[in-house]
């Protein structure tokens, strides 16, 4: 497989969480993989891009940064501008269940695998398997469940979140009677409407319709679905 990984391989981990690091640092050494800690960089995305990109073929990073210095971005917005630019990159987090609506759902199209810092930081297979799915994405090779599919979406309601309006959706492809939740934002920008209008829209959005969990779901060019026939109303 060209997805897989050899002994010798250097992994970059982005972590700012001294305990944290030695976790990943313990399995990737499991694995035969070389880690290399590349600290998050405060200045912007693509420098720590870069600054990955410089000295390993691939990246886990973590999703809160910004513990001990104020960092302009999460780590689901990195890794996912880092496999869109080729360099394979993983999500961990011990936010996944909090955050996996909110700042993480937003870039969940480009991040192949979200790991659980409680359960999968100490699992060789589970990193090794990450890796492999985030390499072989960058590759263009996607497993059915990550594929995405034309989908009608329905907003069924809206709530306030910490951080910022939360839209709860059906898609009817996926599970027509579980509701899951999207941060508003990334559909107002696609149907260029006000957060009081969403309730009740359909829109068309590409989504991996075959996703095991709500939490795996991804939408990506959300766009405004077409109109009912006037027959049909």
């Amino acid at each position: 497989m060209v997805a897989e990984l050899h002994a010798g391989d250097r992994v970059a981990i982005v972590e700012d969480d001294e305990a944290n690091l030695r976790a990943v640092v313990w399995t990737l050494e499991d694995l035969d993989l070389e880690p290399i800690w590349v600290p998050p960089d405060p200045r912007g995305v693509d420098f720590l891009i870069e600054g990955v990109r410089s000295v390993a073929g691939a990246v886990i990073s973590d999703h809160r940064l910004g513990k001990k210095m104020s960092i302009p971005y999460y780590g689901a917005e990195f890794v996912a501008r880092s496999n869109q630019r080729k360099v394979p990159a993983v999500l961990m987090t011990s936010y996944a269940n909090s955050d996996e609506s909110t700042s993480i759902r937003a870039w969940r199209a480009d991040i192949p695998r979200l790991l659980n810092r409680g359960t999968d930081a100490g699992d060789p297979t589970k990193i090794r398997g990450a890796l492999e799915q985030a390499k072989a994405e960058c590759l263009g090779e996607f497993s059915q469940e990550r594929r995405a599919y034309q989908a009608v979406v329905r907003v069924k309601g809206l709530r306030a979140g910490p951080s910022g309006t939360v839209a709860e959706v059906v898609v009817t492809a996926w599970r027509p009677s579980e509701a899951v939740d999207v941060p508003a934002s990334i559909i107002t920008d696609g149907l260029s409407i006000e957060d009081g209008r969403l309730r009740g829209t359909r829109f068309v959005a590409d989504v991996n319709i075959y996703a095991e969990s709500g939490g795996d779901l991804y939408f990506k060019n959300i766009r405004p679905a077409p109109k009912l026939p006037e027959a049909w109303r």
